[in-house]
């Protein structure tokens, strides 16, 4: 009972971060196409040196995640009438080679 109000929640969260991500995205496409919104958003927004989100958006400095999609052809299908060969079995005890014994202690003499 108590998880549905709680996922609502979070629902109307995201949704609200999403609009507002939007907004502000929306914001600065705005300022970056008229220059007097950026005048009133900044003081010194004219200025040669000024550099913010605005401008960084309008000279196109914008770093994106890279959607390109690789297409890669499938493996080709090897169709063959020979058998498969035998697979090879090497049937030995391998739990008590003479090599590996139980650790010895140090006798003293």
């Amino acid at each position: 009972m108590f998880l549905a109000p709680l996922q609502r929640l979070v629902k109307n969260a995201r949704r609200r971060v999403g609009a507002l991500c939007l907004g502000v995205f929306l914001a600065l496409y705005a300022m970056a196409a008229v220059p007097a919104l950026h005048a009133l958003a900044h003081h010194d927004a004219r200025d040669a040196n000024h550099e913010c989100a605005v401008t960084l958006f309008a000279h196109g400095q914008v770093h994106s995640a890279d959607a390109a999609a690789e297409l890669r052809l499938p493996a080709p299908l090897i169709l063959s009438s020979d058998p498969a060969p035998a697979p090879l079995f090497v049937s030995a005890d391998i739990r008590l080679l003479p090599s590996r014994g139980p650790p010895a202690e140090r006798l003293s003499l």
